[in-house]
């Protein structure tokens, strides 16, 4: 099932989709192998563990309604928007592999829908 991901704000952003995430308008803007996310080209650009979306260097930029993973502070969320109608899928890239996770830091400086 399909789930939103919000930003620091608390304004979804992204969406959830089993194996991938999709822009707002639907398009597959990225795809998660295990805890690992990767572009849509294939390199690794950051991590979803407990509901909590982190970049690359580890710092927070969103998170799931329900997440339990650690957040600096989780904001109030504005309201939902329905699901868009979703592109087919392009085919899948290789992943490169998953770079040394550095320490938690704070919110990302990097919008979500970036």
């Amino acid at each position: 099932m399909a789930d939103w991901i919000f930003d620091r704000h608390g304004r979804p952003g992204l969406i959830l989709d089993g194996d991938c995430l999709r822009d707002r308008r639907g398009s597959v803007c990225a795809w998660l192998s295990g805890t690992n996310v990767y572009s849509k080209r294939g390199r690794h650009i950051g991590w979803l563990e407990e509901g909590v979306l982190y970049d690359s260097h580890n710092r927070v930029i969103g998170f799931l309604r329900d997440a339990t993973g650690s957040m600096p502070a989780r904001p109030g969320l504005s309201g939902t928007p329905g699901m868009p109608g979703f592109a087919g899928r392009p085919g899948r890239p290789g992943l490169a592999g998953a770079p040394g996770r550095p320490g938690k830091g704070g919110w990302s400086s990097n919008e979500l829908d970036a």
